[in-house]
């Protein structure tokens, strides 16, 4: 897979699981807003039971969708551009004021995500400004009210752990390998194991030394894990495709269980565009069933070049 069409498939991957570029860490104010009152827990349930309303301003649907919301909270996304500090322009960012109540005196109350967060503060302070006369802040956003293991609807589990996925940390491009590095590990005899996922035709015709060949369907069954050591022994899962691309997506739930994991750069293509049929063995897989409980081994003989 050339890095052209790596790097459109990590882009859509990262749309689906990454939220917005984190912004400067920059803490909002000790003091809210003038006319603006700091709200406690309580305080949103109370302006809740009023009628009033509760409005969550992170900056994209996503964040209120997948990490969890307050469950009396709106989602009204804030996008934000002026500069964080209390000499802001509001005029510069962009909001939903139609959604605001029409009676001023209604209780309004604005989170986002927590003390590093300036969106909430700005509406409040605008709020103020438009004679809405009870206007609340919950600075601590959504990471206290989380800590505090208060009531959240849709916190869907995998979210933060893809997020992680996707950090500097495991930056996607890093998983790439290439076949002149993949090379220099079977001469060096690095802790490797690769899976190959390609169908079994292809995988007989040619595949890498002591590869196993696993359907990407059933990369995270019985059949499939079971041919990966343990994340803890330090191995790293070379993912085989055609061309690369069938294993940039197998990568993504594999790293999210701990794996070293690496994806061949261009797949068998490229492996044998540079060396031919270098470290390659060919022919019928060897299976066995032990304890015809239909658990599946795949034990394969090493090249005969090696």
């Amino acid at each position: 897979m050339n890095k052209l069409k790596f790097t459109a498939l990590v882009a859509l991957i990262s749309i689906a699981f990454t939220a917005q570029a984190v912004a400067e860490k920059i803490p909002t104010p000790n003091e809210p807003p003038a006319g603006v009152k700091m709200a406690t827990e309580q305080d949103l349930m109370d302006i809740f039971h009023a009628g009033g309303e509760v409005y969550d301003v992170r900056w994209h649907y996503s964040e209120y969708e997948f990490e969890g919301h307050i469950p009396f909270a709106k989602s009204v996304p804030f996008s934000e551009w002026s500069s964080l500090d209390i000499n802001f322009n509001i005029k510069e960012d962009s909001w939903d004021y139609s959604v605001l109540p029409k009676d001023k005196n209604t209780p309004i109350a604005f989170y986002c995500m927590g003390v590093n967060c300036w969106k909430s503060y700005k509406l409040t302070a605008e709020m103020a400004k438009r004679g809405y006369k009870n206007v609340y802040w919950y600075k601590g956003g959504q990471p206290v009210w989380d800590e505090k293991n208060l009531p959240v609807i849709n916190s869907n589990p995998t979210y933060r752990p893809m997020q992680k996925i996707f950090s500097s940390d495991n930056n996607p491009s890093e998983w790439l390998t290439t076949p002149e590095e993949l090379k220099q590990w079977f001469t060096d005899k690095e802790k490797v194991k690769v899976i190959d996922l390609r169908d079994v035709e292809e995988f007989k015709k040619s595949r890498l030394q002591s590869a196993y060949q696993v359907p990407i369907n059933q990369l995270l069954s019985r059949d499939g894990i079971q041919l990966m050591p343990k994340p803890q022994l330090g191995y790293k899962i070379v993912l085989v495709s055609q061309d690369g691309i069938l294993a940039a997506a197998g990568a993504v739930p594999l790293a999210a269980l701990g794996y070293d994991v690496k994806i061949l750069n261009g797949g068998m293509k490229a492996w044998s565009a540079k060396y031919s049929t270098a470290n390659t063995v060919k022919g019928e897989l060897e299976v066995n069933w032990p304890g015809k409980k239909g658990w599946k081994a795949q034990n394969f003989k090493l090249p005969k070049n090696k």
